[in-house]
């Protein structure tokens, strides 16, 4: 097992008019929010101690140019599919600790990635973090750098059936991801980041930014 900072996580993210169509928005500040939830997800990786390289997945030239100039690594998907993106992820990391995290984590403190990665790296065999909810999953790694990834509708049962184990604690920033208006607020009221906070306010709405 590595030491502290060795983490490679791949962080997908759709880009495109397709982005997060349950947000109740016209599609330009849709696609315009969903661009900044992902950057500011990026942006608590790439300060967290644990990791020492993400990886943005995405068929978005817009979406990978903007990874790229907050210092993420950025490859195409390849095609459709968020399995798809996540192998593509996967196999440009070189071996060691990996993990795939959700992009819609606008809220994401370092400090509970951090966390989550801690007790990953204490363990054998991969790990979940489960969604506010406990159906989804934004968070699968594995020290040994093979995580499992059956994300979509009931994937944190499906994570454990693939033998993550599931970690306990709060980790509210950690857990908040995002795909519907209730989500969203219950995200602001954690707090988002700065681009989170600018594209909301460019869709006439408020909340409070993450300090």
């Amino acid at each position: 097992m590595e030491d502290c900072g060795s983490w490679r996580v791949v962080v997908p993210v759709k880009g495109g008019g397709a982005a997060k169509t349950r947000l109740a928005l016209p599609p330009g500040p849709r696609l315009a929010l969903a661009t900044a939830m992902a950057l500011d997800c990026l942006d608590a990786v790439l300060r967290c101690g644990a990791v020492r390289a993400a990886v943005c997945v995405s068929d978005d030239e817009a979406v990978r140019a903007a990874a790229a100039g907050l210092g993420a690594a950025a490859v195409p998907a390849g095609g459709p599919g968020l399995a798809r993106a996540v192998d593509a992820g996967l196999a440009s990391v070189p071996p060691g600790p990996a993990a795939v995290l959700v992009a819609d984590l606008p809220a994401l403190r370092p400090e509970d990635l951090g966390t989550a990665l801690a007790a990953a790296a204490a363990q054998p065999g991969p790990v979940l973090v489960a969604d506010a909810d406990g159906d989804g999953s934004v968070l699968v790694a594995d020290r040994d750098g093979r995580p499992p990834h059956r994300f979509g509708p009931g994937s944190a049962a499906a994570h454990r059936a693939a033998g993550a184990r599931p970690l306990t604690g709060a980790l509210p920033s950690l857990r908040r991801d995002v795909d519907t208006v209730e989500a969203l607020r219950a995200a602001t009221a954690l707090g988002v980041g700065p681009r989170t906070c600018a594209a909301l306010a460019g869709a006439g709405l408020a909340a409070p930014c993450a300090p």
